[in-house]
Parts: structure tokens; sequence; C-alpha cells
């Protein structure tokens, strides 16, 4: 047995004992699976399992995410971080991670879904997650346009703090803001088949590129791992011999102030 089948046979176990645990409850009315743990062809030895319960009172939702007795195996539990309002991740004392939420009567309406599938439903689980996944995407409704300008702003702002001094915050607007926007604009510009779009994940960008992308997701993977200016350097100029600075949408003029700004000449370019 390959090391990938042994753990895919514990990770199936593993959501077996969830399942039956949260069906024999009576203050449970919905069980919704998400991520790799719905879509479990894609599930590697470092798959989290990913999931959704709602409880039938508020009381009960909060008493779950306080307590985790109702978890397989909850005394090797070693790490329980709170994650806002209704999320929880757990990491058991073998490195196996949860990622999940607790909701109470009515707050299921709250979530944001691609791949999921509803192993419980004690009323209105299904429509409700249908509803879901139907939402748009976080950050989608930003046009082309305003994606590209905001990651040249991005760029300049990041360069200016690295300059100043302030190295950390520098690296936060170029590693992670503007590369963010890069991402969603080259994804937008490239032609993709359904297939390839499938595998990519609509509420994380930066999930599964190298699958869909590799060579644009190993130019930014490179440039990123240098220092912010050098970072944002790398970043523009793969953006302009790409299909973002070749799309109609790109902000030529705007991409030359901040080159000019910056003092960088026009070797990155084209």
């Amino acid at each position: 047995m390959t090391n990938a089948s042994a753990y895919r046979i514990a990770f199936d176990a593993y959501l077996a004992r969830l399942v039956a645990g949260l069906e024999a409850r009576d203050d449970v009315t919905g069980l919704v699976l998400a991520g790799s743990t719905a879509d479990r062809g894609r599930v590697d030895e470092w798959s989290d399992h990913d999931f959704l319960v709602v409880a039938d009172s508020e009381a009960n939702a909060e008493r779950m995410r306080r307590e985790l007795d109702w978890l397989p195996d909850a005394e090797r539990i070693v790490l329980r971080p709170r994650e806002g309002v209704h999320g929880l991740k757990v990491v058991y004392d073998d490195g196996h991670v949860l990622e999940f939420a607790v909701f109470a009567p009515g707050e299921l309406s709250l979530a944001i879904a691609n791949a999921y599938e509803v192993a419980i439903d004690r009323g209105g689980i299904t429509e409700t997650m249908r509803d879901a996944a139907r939402k748009p995407r976080p950050g989608h409704e930003a046009t082309v346009r305003d994606r590209a300008e905001l990651f040249l702003a991005l760029l300049l702002i990041g360069v200016g703090r690295h300059r100043r001094g302030e190295v950390l915050t520098a690296g936060q607007f170029v590693r992670s803001h503007a590369l963010a926007h890069l991402i969603a604009l080259h994804r937008a510009v490239s032609a993709e088949r359904p297939e390839q779009t499938a595998r990519l994940d609509d509420l994380d960008g930066y999930r599964r590129l190298e699958l869909v992308h590799p060579q644009f997701a190993a130019a930014a993977a490179a440039a990123i791992e240098t220092d912010p200016e050098s970072a944002a350097r790398a970043l523009l100029a793969l953006a302009e011999s790409g299909p973002v600075g070749a799309d109609a949408r790109w902000p030529h003029e705007g991409a030359r102030t901040v080159r000019t700004r910056l003092g960088w000449n026009a070797v990155d370019a084209h």
C-alpha cells in the first residue's frame, strides 16, 4: 500500500467517525463537507478535514465551539484556536488538521461555498447550500481595469515604504496585496478550458494555480523570494510581458508613471 493510499484510508475513516458521531446527536441539524473533504478525489497527505456544522440553537452552537468532546479523538487535540465568531482550526498530536465552523439556526446562509457535500440535512440545509454556492465570489465584482490599476498603485506604495525602511509592510503590499490582484488579472485574461477552471479555487486565487498556469506561478513565486523592491519590479515585468500587459485594458500610462516615479528604466518592459 502506498503512503497516498494509506492516508486516503485514514482520511475516510476519520470522516466516517465524524459523520456518525454527529448523526447520533439530537442537537445537530446539519453537516456540510467542504473543500477536499467534499471533493475527495483531491485528497492527499496534506488535506485537512473541512466542514460546517449546524446546531439547533445558538446556545448549543456556542457550546460545540467551546467544548470539542464531540470530535473523534478529542483527547489528542493540541491546538484549537477560534477563528472569527463561528470558526475553529484544530490540530491533533499527529499534525492532522480540521477547519470548521459551527452555525446556529439561520446562520448557514453566511457561508460561501464552491465544492460541498451535504452529509446531514434535518431541514433546509441542502437549499441553503445551493444558494450559498450561487453567491458572487469575494472580489469578483472588481473589473480588469480596476484590478490592473490597484496592482500598479500597490506596487508603488509598497516600494515607497521599502525605501522608507518599512520592510515588513512593504513586503505585505508587494508579495500579498499586489500579487493577489496580479493573479486575478492573469486568470481573467487567460483562456482557460472548463476543466482547467474547475481545478482552480474560486474562493482563493492562490490555490492550485501551479496546476493550470505553471509558468506564471513559477515566475511569480521566484519574484516574491526577493526583497520587496526587486519583487515589485519582477512582478511588473511579469505582468507586462504576458497576457495581462497585452490586454487592451492594461493601463500603459499608469505603468509608465510608476516606472518613472521609482526610477526604473524600461528594460524590464516587454
